[in-house]
């Protein structure tokens, strides 16, 4: 995530997060140190399921406090444990979307029951694995009156998004975008989306490389993991793509020995009350 942090380093931190086994529900703290990251710029991609790209924005805001989780057990629906909030004010064919209940996920293999979510009627499970040098996203999606759409994001460190390609200057010799999930011609996969609203950092370049790229989380060739039976967007793949700059959290404020002292004391006091209290009782 950081320009600066190796590959090495990725690694290790993730071995050492995953002590706790993935049985074992555990919220993984400062997954690399005393950092929170955001950025006003991520990118949002949404592929059909012939890894067309069908629409998207460049202006999500996406804040993480650092931490994880390593269990498909952190989730029980909405109102589950949160690392990361998204937003973004570009309209999505027409509406607002929000993404919501949104949390990090440590290299492991991971179980959602969509059903869960309730407000929308999806059915199965969504499954996803979660490699080495890779982080893994689960949140619930509205769009459109459609409540709780279940996304999984397989993000990896360092990486070019799918082809490297950028929507809009995919065309053919008729001025067609061959990215197109619509163009009935050849269709280059999993391109870009590289137009709507822009964040501070502007429209991404041709072969971004994020410090968080969606990847193929299924192994189907598109970007992404497909959406659930149910929904509104039933096998199309969303996707997210990020470049975040870390801060550093506020250092804990120790509490002086004098606080501590003056509590002990107090506590004393009280614990003395009370005894008086009971030999006093009843015979006043």
């Amino acid at each position: 995530m950081n320009p600066s942090m190796k590959k090495s380093v990725l690694v290790s931190s993730i071995a050492l997060a995953l002590c706790a086994t993935n049985a074992e529900a555990a919220l993984i703290t400062d997954l690399f140190g005393s950092y929170s990251w955001s950025t006003d710029s991520a990118n949002f991609t949404l592929l059909s399921p012939n890894g067309g790209v069908v629409g998207g924005t460049n202006d999500v805001y996406l804040y993480w406090n650092g931490n994880a989780y390593n269990s498909s057990s952190d989730y029980t629906g909405p109102g589950s444990g949160v690392n990361v909030t998204m937003s973004s004010t570009a309209l999505f064919f027409g509406h607002t979307w929000a993404a919501h209940d949104i949390q990090v996920f440590v290299p492991g293999s991971y179980s959602f029951d969509v059903g869960l979510g309730g407000g929308n009627p999806e059915t199965g499970t969504m499954t996803a694995t979660v490699g080495a040098t890779q982080l893994g996203l689960h949140m619930l999606f509205d769009w459109g009156g459609n409540n709780n759409i279940d996304v999984f994001v397989v993000g990896q460190q360092s990486s070019v998004f799918g082809s490297g390609l950028l929507f809009s200057t995919q065309t053919n010799a008729k001025g067609q975008f061959t990215c197109d999930a619509n163009y009935t011609g050849v269709i280059t996969k999993n391109c870009l989306y590289d137009g709507a609203l822009y964040g501070s950092t502007g429209a991404p370049t041709m072969n971004q490389v994020w410090m968080l790229a969606s990847a193929d989380g299924n192994g189907d060739g598109v970007m992404g993991i497909p959406m659930a039976s149910g929904g509104p967007f039933q096998d199309f793949n969303a996707n997210f793509n990020a470049i975040v700059a870390p801060t550093p959290k506020p250092a804990a404020v120790p509490v002086p020995a004098t606080v501590w002292l003056f509590g002990s004391g107090l506590m004393g006091l009280v614990a003395a009350a009370r005894r008086r209290g009971k030999a006093w009782d009843g015979k006043v």
